[in-house]
């Protein structure tokens, strides 16, 4: 697995498009907290970071899977390097509004909504029958690394910038991604369609017009997510679990550092980057030593324990208690997201994949977007410890739920 150059360029650049997601999130956060003061203000921007994939993520499968998957992200690095040049730019303009960082952070997930499917399906098209668990591990891995320095890579470009020039920083992190993806020679990756479950022979043909065609292969998609009952289940766990844990740990989470405990943003980027430092010890744990136990098993375990590492902050924990507890939470997101991804590519035909990695980042990223706007009105009614901790409990019923399900439990 680490001797094949397309692997190993692949999850070059999933990092560093990773690194500029985390970068500008951290950015686009404390901008909104410096010019409003407002914790409604924060879960607004944060929700217009992922709304855009709730709106046209199934739209975004379709394109995945008749289009070539490299050459796709490609595309979305290179629009995002320019997308976060803009930013800068228009501040200097005279356009100094919290709207154009909203307005970044719209465009940036709709490239995000073709970008993160057509990763997950490429890898597939490069292991081949391989061993797809410890290469979509070593892609997480890339992405928690990301994680682990993205966050402080905007607090530590402001002293020297200052607040909005700092965006910078992430549109030369994305064109990195550019380049290593432009370094791969994978497999020709647009999806063979001869198979039973292809659609469109006609459409192919150009006897159907382009719309017609675009709905008929997004209703196959639903069709295909609605008749697999571990696919069904898999999807609404995913989506209701999301709307618990992600509001708290991306609206919540800065709010409780930032108002309640009065600390600077540094203390922000140290428990994202422990975060990430807790996925990366359990991702190579994962590669290192692949789990006996069935690919559901290992998905339900992480998404109880997931939300059970979150009840804890019912007790209002310090920064020193946070630190340790974050990290012990983080241990088993890579349960969740490494098994989720293999799940996927095991059920669900090539041809199809895009749609269906479409549709689970509508139920992670769409119901975040949602969960970080609802998350941002309920802190001004309920303390933020409160919430954290009744929202892991509600994140961690959602595992308990799924074990109920026999199809999931036997995958």
């Amino acid at each position: 697995m680490f001797r094949d150059r397309n692997l190993l360029l692949l999850a070059g650049g999933q990092f560093a498009s990773r690194l500029g997601d985390s970068s500008f999130h951290i950015a686009l956060i404390w901008l909104a907290k410096e010019l409003t003061g407002s914790k409604q203000a924060m879960g607004f921007v944060a929700m217009m970071e992922y709304l855009p994939i709730l709106l046209f993520g199934m739209l975004a499968g379709v394109v995945v899977d008749r289009s070539d998957r490299r050459r796709l992200m490609l595309a979305a690095s290179l629009f995002r390097t320019l997308l976060m040049l803009a930013v800068p730019v228009a501040f200097l303009l005279g356009y100094r509004g919290i709207a154009v960082g909203t307005a970044a952070a719209f465009g940036l997930a709709l490239a995000t909504s073709l970008f993160t499917p057509a990763r997950d399906a490429l890898v597939p098209v490069i292991v081949g029958r391989g061993d797809r668990i410890s290469a979509n591990a070593l892609v997480q891995v890339s992405d928690q690394f990301a994680w682990l320095l993205g966050p402080l890579v905007y607090p530590l470009l402001v002293p020297l910038l200052g607040l909005t020039p700092a965006f910078a920083g992430p549109a030369l992190i994305f064109f990195v991604s550019w380049l290593a993806l432009l370094a791969m020679r994978s497999p020709e990756s647009v999806p063979r369609r001869e198979s039973p479950e292809a659609l469109l022979r006609g459409a192919e043909a150009g006897s159907v017009p382009a719309g017609q065609v675009a709905w008929r292969e997004l209703r196959a998609g639903l069709s295909l997510a609605w008749g697999r009952r571990e696919l069904r289940w898999l999807l609404i766990l995913t989506a209701v679990n999301n709307f618990f844990i992600m509001g708290p740990a991306l609206v919540a989470m800065p709010a409780y550092i930032g108002f309640d405990l009065g600390l600077p943003a540094l203390y922000l980027g140290i428990i994202e980057s422990v975060l990430a430092a807790g996925m990366i010890v359990s991702s190579v744990a994962i590669i290192r030593w692949r789990p006996r136990i069935g690919l559901g098993t290992m998905w339900l375990l992480g998404m109880t324990l997931d939300g059970l590492t979150y009840v804890p902050m019912l007790l209002a924990p310090s920064f020193a208690w946070l630190v340790p507890l974050i990290f012990f939470h983080a241990l088993f997101i890579p349960w969740i997201t490494v098994f989720r991804i293999s799940i996927v590519q095991e059920v669900v035909a090539p041809e199809l994949q895009g749609r269906a990695f479409a549709f689970v980042g509508m139920a992670v990223v769409g119901m975040t977007a949602l969960a970080s706007g609802v998350t941002g009105l309920l802190l001004g009614l309920i303390p933020t410890h409160i919430l954290f901790g009744a929202w892991g409990f509600a994140g961690m019923c959602c595992g308990l739920v799924g074990w109920l399900v026999p199809s999931l439990r036997r995958l």
